[in-house]
């Protein structure tokens, strides 16, 4: 059986390969690395591969076989606009493939004594309820943990928060507003099911308030750094997210906000349903597929890849043209470090997507074969350039 190498190549580039098919292209370089047009992907060009077919490897499972008797589907090539960023992206994506999948790493990763062993962020959170108590999430057992204003609140083992309204507030038509806020640290993640059926992804260095039970003409909620929503429709209660500079009005949809205090814009993203953006009299209305983004008074709206936005939620990090100050941002708060720069961050752009369950010493290892050199002290990232 065959692929074209070029098609699945692309699509892992994209972000759209099956995990299958990811196994199968990442064989597919460990096993040919001295292969030349694979060698000329590494040197950051593109050669076209019209004809070029590569023979599958022996897989004890068969899973192998199986993707490559499929055939590849055609995709846009999505790279070649800045040129260090191409080299950047593509030697960045296949380092990745090479340091996770070949044996032959130290052929093609340099040395690096300076790595410490910092672990990916987790699921890790605080919750404090109405009266005051603090709940450390992460180290409370599953089950139930509280019960507050008629709702059942309850840690699942795969680490949610769940809410459940009991029959007693079913009988009441109204419940006393009991807010809670769940918090979660550098380095921590979160789920949160509401009894109206809403659900929400807290990113790390993030804080969400909220009622326990909605009992007024409104849902809302306050938040902090970033959460992706998928609100339970309710045409008759419009669901709020507010933040410090902007408000968000849904009446249920899917969609993502990310509001960090030391990111330069505040950026609401759309990926299913209609959302009214609103601050300080400046009122926008997103379609799918949309971001607005509210710098300082300007509130703009934009086409973007959704993909990148909620990449965090699915595990990912994914970046498209960022710059390395963004980029180190998202380190620093995933992996619960310092950053410090020892000159001025370069210019260029980076476009690639690495899994946020690799360790920092992993993450270092890619950004080293590109280039970009760091140590790590403590918990401080130094990025030497």
């Amino acid at each position: 059986m065959h692929i074209k190498f070029e098609n699945l190549y692309q699509r892992y580039v994209d972000g759209t390969c099956t995990k299958e098919e990811r196994a199968a292209l990442l064989s597919i370089i460990a096993a040919n690395p001295n292969d030349p047009q694979l060698a000329g992907l590494l040197d950051g060009t593109w050669n076209k591969i019209d004809t070029a077919e590569l023979q599958p490897l022996d897989d004890p499972e068969g899973m192998l076989n199986n993707i490559l008797g499929q055939q590849s589907k055609p995709m846009v090539k999505k790279i070649g606009w800045y040129p260090y960023a191409v080299a950047a992206s593509i030697v960045m994506v296949l380092s990745v493939a090479i340091y996770l999948y070949t044996s032959r790493t130290p052929a093609v990763i340099p040395s690096t004594p300076t790595v410490v062993n910092i672990p990916p962020g987790t699921n890790k959170a605080t919750l404090t309820l109405a009266d005051g108590k603090v709940i450390t999430l992460d180290s409370t057992a599953e089950g139930e943990i509280a019960n507050q204003a008629g709702i059942t609140i309850r840690k699942t083992q795969d680490g949610q928060l769940v809410y459940d309204i009991t029959k007693d507030q079913k009988k009441q038509n109204q419940g006393s507003l009991a807010y809670n806020t769940i918090v979660t640290p550098r380095g921590g993640q979160y789920q949160v099911n509401l009894p109206d059926g809403t659900k929400i992804w807290l990113n790390a260095a993030s804080s969400l308030k909220y009622p326990a039970v909605f009992n007024g003409k409104q849902r809302r909620v306050e938040l902090t750094g970033e959460a992706y929503f998928e609100v339970a429709k309710d045409k008759a209660h419009p669901f709020i997210v507010a933040t410090d500079k902007q408000e968000v009005q849904v009446l249920g949809t899917h969609f993502n906000v990310n509001s960090y205090a030391d990111e330069s814009a505040t950026k609401t993203t759309l990926l299913e349903g209609s959302v009214k953006v609103s601050s300080k009299g400046a009122e926008k209305f997103l379609l799918p597929g949309q971001q607005s983004a509210l710098r300082g008074k300007d509130l703009n709206v934009y086409q973007v890849d959704t993909e990148e936005a909620i990449a965090w939620k699915n595990g990912d990090f994914q970046f498209n043209e960022a710059d390395l100050s963004s980029i180190m941002r998202q380190l620093s708060r995933w992996y619960n470090v310092d950053v410090s720069f020892e000159k001025k961050p370069t210019a260029e752009l980076f476009h690639f997507t690495a899994s946020r369950n690799i360790s920092l010493a992993d993450m270092q290892k890619i950004f080293e074969i590109n280039g970009i050199n760091f140590k790590i002290e403590g918990r401080t990232l130094i990025v030497k350039l």
